[in-house]
């Protein structure tokens, strides 16, 4: 787990590259749509036809601009850099001693593989919205009379103008991180894979810090069999795991069987630590955990003031964050959830002769301790 968890770090910076180089990539196409607003006549007074050239002009830019941001995310690469990288921790990990598979050059970069992301949607959805956006600042500042100035304001941002700029590199960002976490996910999975007769289970390990989101929360820490089923104390679906929404930071994990089950006759090495904002932290600790050891300030920061009032008083799990689907639960169906689980634990069952359910109530009683609803008798 050490290893896989060190690996994605490495991965992380990788993408924070890359992220740098799309954003040399988009600085310019601001200051080219700039360049095309400012030398055009007064935008207030073109007839329809001149605007609608103009804003084939732009779109054109847009296009071109958009085309080679994600030919800089070479996703391609980003697979074959995760498989090389959860092999070679599974090497480590097991020495040489059994053999570690790892999918083939040509399937990493494939269609198969790539296609599966909906990386070239994002794309081209971002290039669409940025076009559209500029579209509309322009004509609003034109039907309004403004002067080609005041539209460049509308275009770059301004104190009071988000702008349409910085708004599509902060998309193209999240952009990045998403369709490279999702290659790498595939990627990564499929090397587990070539690798079952190592493995007990895969689980989501998720960023232990106030931006990680309900839905990952809830996740962190599930675990799968290897036909990705719940398994152990998890209940929610992989609902084809990580990652599971724009942005999303999550990676999974291989849960390998011990030494002795692999015929490797070693003790296991101990626990080590994993990140988290508050820094290194024991790989055993559990999101709970960590939004305890936070406190009270830092769980109504994440969880809502609602949500972490239920949480400390013990009524509210992370897992409870979410329905069976994985869908982050508003706080009235997670107020509904938690009466129903404690009325569920205060029922007594029919069989238990009236008298005694009376007295275990008033007593407090919040289970009728040795019945059982199927059989009522003791167990």
């Amino acid at each position: 787990m050490d290893l896989l968890i060190q690996h994605n770090v490495l991965m992380l910076r990788a993408e924070a590259e890359v992220k740098a180089k799309v954003l040399a990539l988009l600085i310019p196409m601001q200051k080219d749509i700039v360049g095309v607003l400012a030398s055009a006549p007064a935008l207030s007074e073109l007839d329809k036809a001149g605007k609608s050239a103009l804003l084939r002009k732009s779109n054109a830019l847009i296009a071109d601009y958009y085309g080679r941001a994600q030919l800089v995310a070479d996703l391609g690469a980003m697979a074959q850099v995760e498989a090389l990288g959860v092999h070679s921790a599974l090497s480590t990990v097991i020495e040489a001693r059994i053999g570690v598979g790892m999918p083939t050059e040509n399937y990493l970069v494939s269609d198969t593989l790539m296609l599966g992301s909906p990386a070239r949607t994002w794309w081209l959805r971002q290039q669409q919205d940025t076009a559209f956006e500029l579209a509309t600042q322009i004509r609003i500042g034109a039907a309004q009379g403004e002067t080609n100035a005041q539209i460049v304001a509308r275009v770059v941002g301004t104190d009071e103008i988000p702008g349409v700029m910085p708004m599509a590199r902060k998309n193209a960002l999240s952009t990045v991180q998403t369709s490279m976490a999702g290659v790498a996910a595939a990627a990564r999975r499929a090397t587990f894979e070539m690798n079952r007769h190592l493995m007990t289970a895969i689980e989501q390990v998720s960023t232990m810090d106030g931006h990680s989101g309900l839905m990952c929360i809830a996740y962190g820490g599930a675990q799968w069999d290897l036909h990705y089923e719940p398994m152990g104390e998890n209940h929610l679906q992989s609902n084809d795991g990580v990652p599971r929404h724009h942005g999303c930071r999550s990676t999974e994990i291989a849960v390998m069987k011990i030494f002795r089950e692999m015929g490797i006759d070693l003790d296991e090495p101990e626990e080590g630590a994993r990140a988290s904002s508050s820094g290194p932290i024991s790989a055993k600790t559990t999101f709970a955990d960590y939004l305890t050891m936070k406190g009270a300030d830092y769980q109504n920061e994440v969880l809502g003031p609602g949500r972490a009032a239920l949480f400390r008083e013990g009524k509210l799990a992370p897992r409870d964050l979410v329905n069976m689907s994985g869908r982050p639960l508003k706080l009235s169906a997670s107020r509904r959830c938690t009466r129903s689980r404690v009325a569920s634990a205060h029922d007594i069952p029919p069989e238990i002769p009236a008298g005694v359910a009376d007295a275990a109530r008033a007593a407090g009683v919040t289970q009728a301790h040795g019945y059982r609803r199927s059989r009522g008798r003791a167990g």
